[in-house]
């Protein structure tokens, strides 16, 4: 769109400016016009058809669950309106309940004011204006008895066509699908309708917060958040060459396994850095690239450091068991050295071609973690042993101190590895 008509309630001036400036970089013949708040009502009733292409609203959401309002009666306002344009939310305060609330009401983007920046407000300013008509706000329902199949012929997302499924499980399911938006394949995370709960919500919306806070080649690119036809959905990238479960049913060296531990670790410090801990780091969550990079996906579970306590507070552990650090699996506060333990724990299978610590149930391989002795490495490589021991101390105390740390120990490690050892490395394929 050339020249969109675009209105502006902006309670804070400088933001205000700030936009202004930006949208006539972005479109110099467009019109924005700038509404105080306490107007806004009478002149969103009265839109005509077509007045508006698009409405950039600010909110101030609470933070906390004591705060009595979210902060978005004025999207309501306009989601009512008769002749509404696609609006974009720019909210000071709030968390990803506030974003998953926007979405639900009706909102085009939502976009957090510390993150905000000339490359997001064009995104979603462009990805806006391209909405020919946002679809009504989605009512709360009635829960429902949960169905067992969840067929893809009952699905119809507008630009996107489903190809076939990558994944599945109780509360999503992921599939190739086609983006006509994009003009490429993107793997298309789709919350299953029996899905209705405000944890799985909260789940879908802490994914989409957390990757658009992580713009960074080892973090997945995220496209699309959105609802449709009750169901929540994120468009991200697809990776032909699959995970590193899938690597992992090939025959694989230590030096190989020491460099894809060392990859994570790097990864890690991208997450660690951003306040964030993933909390479900596993072989299936580590996506490889053509050129053997990797890339971590699935944030659904992810935390703000000084908030990971939470997790527990209900009384629900989230989390593969097999890679859960012992002070997850006993619902402790976890740090960024949770992360660490899963990463020695993926070393491990990586190295002996075995998950450290098996069980019956979910509980006894938790308390696997928390009590049983692990096993040796193979004698080929026990030199590692000690570098095993500090990435899975129980207590972590003991473990290094950060992703970089063990960063450099995994790099002297493979420097360990030279010619004059290599029968180390010809040795241990171990699949």
């Amino acid at each position: 769109m050339k020249h969109p008509r675009i209105l502006l309630v902006i309670d804070d001036r400088e933001l205000r400016d700030w936009l202004r400036h930006h949208i006539d970089i972005l479109w110099p013949e467009g019109s924005a016009e700038d509404l105080p708040a306490p107007q806004f009502e009478a002149r969103v009733s009265a839109l005509k058809p077509r007045e508006l292409d698009l409405l950039v609203l600010s909110a101030q959401c609470g933070d906390t669950a004591a705060d009595t309002s979210d902060g978005l009666d004025m999207l309501r306002l306009a989601r009512a309106a008769r002749h509404c344009p696609p609006i974009v939310v720019i909210a000071a305060g709030g968390n990803e309940l506030s974003a998953v609330q926007a979405m639900r009401l009706g909102a085009a983007d939502y976009l957090p004011r510390p993150l905000l920046n000339a490359q997001r407000l064009a995104e979603a300013l462009r990805s806006a204006l391209r909405t020919p008509q946002r679809p009504k706000a989605i009512r709360p329902r009635a829960a429902r008895t949960p169905r067992r199949n969840f067929d893809a012929s009952h699905l119809d997302l507008p630009q996107y066509s489903l190809l076939h499924k990558l994944g599945d499980s109780s509360r999503a399911a992921v599939y190739l699908a086609y983006s006509a938006t994009l003009g490429r394949n993107v793997a298309l995370k789709i919350s299953k309708p029996a899905v209705d709960s405000g944890d799985d919500c909260q789940e879908f919306a802490r994914e989409y917060a957390a990757i658009s806070a992580l713009q960074n080649p080892s973090v997945v690119d995220i496209y699309d958040y959105g609802f449709h036809d009750g169901r929540e959905f994120i468009a991200m990238e697809y990776f032909p060459c699959g995970d590193l479960k899938s690597r992992l049913q090939q025959p694989i060296t230590v030096t190989e396994s020491l460099e894809y531990a060392q990859r994570i670790c790097a990864a890690l410090e991208v997450v660690h850095g951003a306040g964030l801990v993933h909390r479900d780091l596993k072989p299936p969550n580590v996506m490889l690239r053509e050129d053997g990079s990797v890339v971590l996906i699935d944030f659904g579970l992810a935390k703000q450091l000084d908030s990971a306590h939470l997790n527990t507070m209900a009384g629900v552990l989230r989390g593969s068991p097999y890679y859960m650090s012992p002070e997850q699996a006993q619902g402790l506060p976890l740090d960024a050295r949770s992360d660490l333990y899963s990463t020695g724990v993926i070393l491990f299978e990586m190295l002996t071609g075995n998950k450290p610590y098996l069980g019956n149930t979910a509980v006894e391989v938790m308390q696997q973690h928390v009590n049983g002795p692990r096993p040796p490495l193979p004698a080929a490589c026990a030199a590692l042993e000690p570098l095993l021991d500090r990435m899975m101390a129980r207590d972590r105390g003991g473990r290094f101190a950060n992703a970089a740390a063990v960063h450099a120990a995994l790099g002297g490690a493979i420097a360990m590895l030279t010619p004059s050892n290599a029968h180390l490395d010809a040795g241990v394929t171990l699949q």
